[in-house]
């Protein structure tokens, strides 16, 4: 499967101490997806050329466009995604869909109602899934995975884009149908408000990067009830809201 993401490009190689060398290297594949929406072009999106149906799903559920039981059918061509919904309803212009990406703000009435709570064991299995093959073939892509609360592995997504790779992951999870209550979203990616805010439409209770977020989104995290994590490493990891969701256990004294 890595040749479907990747392509070999051919480069030449220049050393610091004047050498020149012919090389091939693997690049890592993007291509251009259309989402059409009720007969009507949606949206086109760029992405890695893999889970195109997981793709348009994740994406209309996480921009809040749709929820999962509006869709009636979803069908692949090529690379353009066409999805029917069961109700009619006006279906957003691309402008339209690019003017909304645009807008930052959490909307009120996006709060994760999700109660759950993580053990910190679980948090640090996930930098077990922290990186894929194909980025260690081309060092050019994303990664979003989710985890249930056992520190078990539920999806794995890669996308040559973070906002993507959450998409695929979040379409994968609703079409496989899991509860997404009970996981949290593991990413390779910064989050900026914008990427805490698509979670929170998907419903996912906590968030854990090897990266450091952006102060929007630890304020869109405050906002829509998720818990934020990053810097994740396998000995530590940086909580920026709603710690309540990791079971801190406090520390003994030694007497």
């Amino acid at each position: 499967m890595p040749e479907k993401y990747t392509i070999s490009y051919p480069a030449k190689r220049v050393h610091s101490d004047g050498r020149v060398e012919n090389s091939e290297v693997l690049l890592a594949r993007e291509c251009a997806v259309k989402i059409i929406l009720d007969g009507n072009l949606f949206t086109t999106l760029f992405a890695s050329p893999l889970e195109l149906k997981e793709l348009a799903v994740g994406h209309l559920i996480t921009e809040g466009i749709l929820s999962f039981r509006e869709i009636e059918n979803i069908e692949v061509e090529g690379s353009e995604v066409r999805i029917l919904t069961r109700k009619e309803k006006q279906t957003p212009s691309t402008e339209a869909a690019g003017e909304a990406r645009k807008k930052v703000q959490v909307s009120k009435e996006t709060i994760v109602e999700s109660d759950s709570v993580f053990d910190p064991e679980a948090l640090f299995a996930g930098t077990e899934h922290l990186e894929s093959a194909i980025y260690r073939l081309t060092r050019g892509t994303h990664l979003a995975a989710l985890i249930d609360r056992k520190g078990k592995l539920a999806i794995q997504i890669v996308d040559v884009g973070r906002h993507n790779a959450l998409d695929k992951a979040v379409g994968a999870a609703f079409l496989r149908g899991f509860d997404l209550s009970q996981h949290y979203l593991l990413s390779t990616g910064r989050q900026p408000a914008y990427m805490v805010t698509k979670a929170a439409r998907a419903g996912i209770p906590l968030i854990a990067t090897k990266a450091m977020p952006f102060d929007s989104g630890v304020e869109a995290a405050k906002k829509t009830n998720i818990c934020l994590v990053g810097q994740l490493r396998k000995e530590s990891m940086l909580i920026f809201s709603n710690e309540w969701r990791v079971k801190l256990q406090p520390f003994s004294k030694s007497l």
